[in-house]
C-alpha cells in the first residue's frame, strides 16, 4: 500500500512544483479512484488572486464541475465523492478539510503536517479534530513522502 501511496503522492508532487512555478506556495493534489488519477491540481492563489485557490479545493472543484452531479444532502446516501482518495502534499487547512468532508471523499493521504513543518499559523489545528467535529469518517494516512513534500513547500515559502 505504501508503494501505492507513493506513486499518487508523486503525482500531487508534480502539481505542487507547478504552484510553486507558478509563484503560489508549492501545494499539490490529486484525486485518485480505483487506481486511477481522475483529477490533480495546485495551489494557484497567488498567481490568480482567488484566496479559495488551495490545492484541495481547487482539485475538489475542477473534479464536481466537470462531474457535473448533485451532491447529495448529508446523510441521504454516498456523497459524491465516496470511494476516492484525495492525495495532498501538505496537509489540507480547515477550510480545506471541510470541501473533503462535503464531498465525501473516503480517504486523504498528506505528505507533510503542519506541525512537523513548524508551521504556527494554524495554532494547535490538525485535520483530525476537524473530523471530529464533523462527524465524518474519513480515513487519514501521513508522513508519505514527507522530505519530498516538505521540500517543495519550503522551497516555494521562502522565495524572494
Amino acid at each position: 500500500m505504501d508503494n501505492e501511496h507513493a506513486r499518487f503522492m508523486k503525482v500531487a508532487l508534480e502539481e505542487a512544483a507547478l504552484a510553486r512555478a507558478e509563484g503560489s506556495i508549492g501545494v499539490g493534489s490529486a484525486v485518485v479512484r480505483e487506481g486511477e488519477v481522475i483529477e490533480r491540481g495546485h495551489n494557484t492563489v497567488d498567481s490568480t488572486f482567488d484566496l479559495t485557490a488551495h490545492a484541495e479545493t481547487a482539485t475538489l472543484r475542477s473534479l464536481s464541475m466537470r462531474l457535473r452531479r448533485p451532491i447529495p444532502r448529508h446523510g441521504t446516501g454516498p456523497g459524491l465523492l465516496a470511494g476516492h482518495v484525495l492525495y495532498t502534499t501538505v496537509e489540507p487547512c480547515a477550510m480545506c478539510a471541510f470541501a473533503c468532508c462535503i464531498a465525501d471523499v473516503s480517504t486523504i493521504v498528506i505528505g507533510a503536517r503542519f506541525a512537523r513543518l513548524g508551521v504556527k499559523t494554524h495554532g494547535d489545528y490538525s485535520i483530525e479534530k476537524l473530523l471530529a467535529m464533523t462527524g465524518r469518517p474519513i480515513e487519514i494516512v501521513s508522513g508519505i513522502l514527507y522530505d519530498e513534500c516538505a521540500s517543495v513547500y519550503f522551497e516555494s515559502v521562502r522565495r524572494p
